[in-house]
């Protein structure tokens, strides 16, 4: 059915053009309309379906059946309407099963989880809980129906199109192939060709118009030979995620760039003022150029005092002049050698013993919406004062720090260069922009790993390359670690941080829950949650060999004891009743010959070509 009316759409297309000379073709978006509303009203009559599947007592059997087609219906309009509307697909329709928090609320209030992944749950559980299936059912058919409602009034054009294409390609590698949001059927590869398919329907439209033959053959034929594959091997453990990626998704979000510029369509820098995590222009997925350094930091690079204030940060971050007593430096717990990490479990305190938690790498730092292992500061600078101002680590205070960098000849002359057109002193803004400048070259894009999914001349070994389908497959990984951050930064979109209660030991099978509350005690009102007990940022892979001992409190002495108490399912798979851990307590099943691929993965996620300019 779906391909028959692929194939009707295409050749109503053709035929409609076949009547206009080039100047007079007409534009495909209304076409893409009318499928989007036809597909939206499809899913909505599924979710109607599925409540009276479950009403009526159907059997488990024809229960999963209702289910699955209605995760169908949804994966075939996911990419545009989790793009138009985005908020109403997090909160009702597609969210993590996890209960949250209401952001930037006066007082804590507690959001249960709903929609798809949730209900996902309650369907595959090994005993039904009707009563709270029928419940979420009816809350999400009432979404359903509104968001119909207000698809309808709701317009779009070609530029948005495109960028819901090629935001769909990235959701499809992060979160569809990873399994990320079918938490319980494992059907995650069924679902991603058909999200696959759905982009390149509404591609191949586009392609139409195309006067260069050759680029409008190549894009059908990746997304053909990309759905091929999906189709061929859709088993979850053993699907080829890094030939996939490397083969048709990469150069696919390359090719629908090209796209759209012969197509001239106006492109998102030309209309949108504002500046976004990622960058729509870069043709690359896995390379610096694809975050945008200036949405997380402010930072204009292209400021010809940049260079200037890049040198003033690196002086400073080396420099003891910023602690009380000026006997530390930023450099003190982020040596350049071990990927600005510092080797030991928890760093030294100020005046004798040790900080609270361990001290992690800088690598791509900055690309971030919260920071500490707790979360408890929203921006950078505020980071930083954290630091200066803790009686265990600088001890300091900007009085201080001033009256010593303006009382310098050498320091007044930098932050001249660096500042030209602010003039005065050091002050707080000047200090922490400076700091972010020489941290914006800590980035590690360039790993082997980057270069191979690229599609560039390297090749993985056999371990390397099964390693990274372990992370994106049966080691579930990747559900956490995004791509192509590897980090807890949220695809597709890139504006927030996860969190994971993993239930940390105090040491490596030691089965003593390490203290430590992270983002609970963090301070910050939303994060009061009970469900926040004992949970921590995740933090990026990248240059991840380099920065033992792990975890927040350096308990875990290399990368195989962290493998290995992932493989148990943390404490609750050791036998702890921890609450709401969000690290499945099943074993992964991992074998010693996988756990060695993955380790040998995670080496080769290394990039130290920044450290030859530190």
């Amino acid at each position: 059915m779906k391909a028959r009316w692929t194939v009707l759409i295409i050749l109503l297309f053709a035929v409609v053009l076949s009547q206009f000379s080039f100047s007079q073709r007409p534009d495909p978006i209304e076409m893409v309309r009318a499928k989007y509303l036809a597909d939206l009203a499809a899913f909505r009559d599924q979710g109607r379906y599925f409540k009276k599947v479950l009403e009526d007592g159907a059997s488990s059997s024809d229960l999963k059946r209702a289910f699955e087609d209605l995760r169908r219906n949804f994966k075939r309009v996911e990419f545009l309407l989790d793009y138009l509307q985005n908020q109403d697909v997090k909160d009702h329709i597609n969210g993590a099963p996890l209960p949250k928090t209401e952001r930037n609320a006066p007082r804590l209030v507690i959001i249960e989880p709903k929609g798809l992944q949730r209900m996902e749950e309650l369907v595959y559980a090994d005993s039904l809980d009707a009563a709270q299936l029928q419940k979420l059912s009816t809350e999400f058919n009432y979404q359903l129906e509104q968001i119909n409602r207000f698809a309808q009034k709701m317009p779009f054009d070609d530029r948005q199109v495109f960028e819901a294409m090629r935001l769909g390609l990235v959701r499809i590698m992060s979160m569809g192939l990873s399994g990320f949001d079918t938490p319980a059927s494992e059907r995650a590869i069924y679902e991603s060709a058909v999200a696959w398919e759905a982009i390149g329907d509404c591609a191949a439209l586009y392609g139409l118009l195309l006067e260069d033959k050759a680029l409008k053959l190549k894009i059908e034929a990746e997304f053909q030979a990309g759905l091929d594959a999906l189709r061929a091997k859709p088993d979850f453990t053993q699907f080829d995620r890094a030939s996939f990626i490397r083969n048709y998704l990469h150069p696919l979000y390359a090719d629908l760039l090209e796209l759209h510029q012969k197509l001239h369509y106006e492109t998102l820098d030309e209309v949108y003022q504002g500046v976004l995590a990622f960058d729509y222009n870069s043709p690359e997925v896995f390379s610096e150029q694809f975050f945008n350094l200036e949405y997380f930091t402010g930072l204009n690079q292209e400021a010809p005092e940049f260079e200037a204030q890049k040198e003033l940060g690196k002086r400073l971050f080396f420099d003891p002049i910023l602690s009380r007593d000026l006997n530390r430096s930023c450099a003190t717990c982020h040596k350049p050698e071990l990927a600005f990490s510092d080797g030991l479990p928890k760093s030294e305190a100020l005046n004798g013993g040790f900080l609270q938690r361990n001290s992690p790498g800088l690598f791509n730092a900055l690309y971030a919406e919260r920071f500490f292992y707790d979360l408890r500061a929203d921006r950078m600078e505020s980071q930083m004062e954290h630091v200066i101002f803790s009686p265990e680590e600088f001890g300091s205070s900007y009085k201080l720090i001033f009256n010593r960098l303006d009382s310098s000849k050498a320091y007044k002359s930098l932050f001249k260069a660096a500042f030209p057109k602010l003039g005065g002193g050091a002050d707080r803004y000047k200090l922490s922009r400076a700091i972010m400048a020489y941290m914006s070259d800590l980035k590690a894009f360039d790993t082997k790993i980057d270069r191979y999914l690229r599609g560039e001349r390297t090749a993985l070994s056999p371990e390397e390359h099964q390693g990274f389908n372990l992370f994106m497959g049966k080691a579930a990984c990747a559900t956490c670690h995004f791509l192509p951050s590897f980090s807890g930064l949220v695809p597709p979109f890139f504006e927030e941080n996860e969190s994971e209660v993993l239930g940390v030991f105090t040491a490596p099978q030691s089965g003593v829950l390490d203290p430590d509350l992270g983002r609970f005690a963090g301070g910050v009102v939303q994060d009061e949650a009970p469900f926040f007990r004992h949970s921590f940022k995740t933090p990026s892979l990248r240059n991840v060999a380099f920065t033992a001992p792990y975890f927040h409190n350096g308990a875990f002495p290399d990368l195989r004891s962290v493998l290995e108490f992932y493989n148990h399912g943390g404490a609750q798979g050791f036998g702890l009743a921890i609450s709401h851990q969000t690290l499945p307590p099943d074993s992964l099943g991992l074998d010693e010959g996988e756990l060695q691929a993955l380790e040998s993965f995670l080496e080769a996620l290394s990039d130290t070509s920044a450290l030859m300019h530190h």
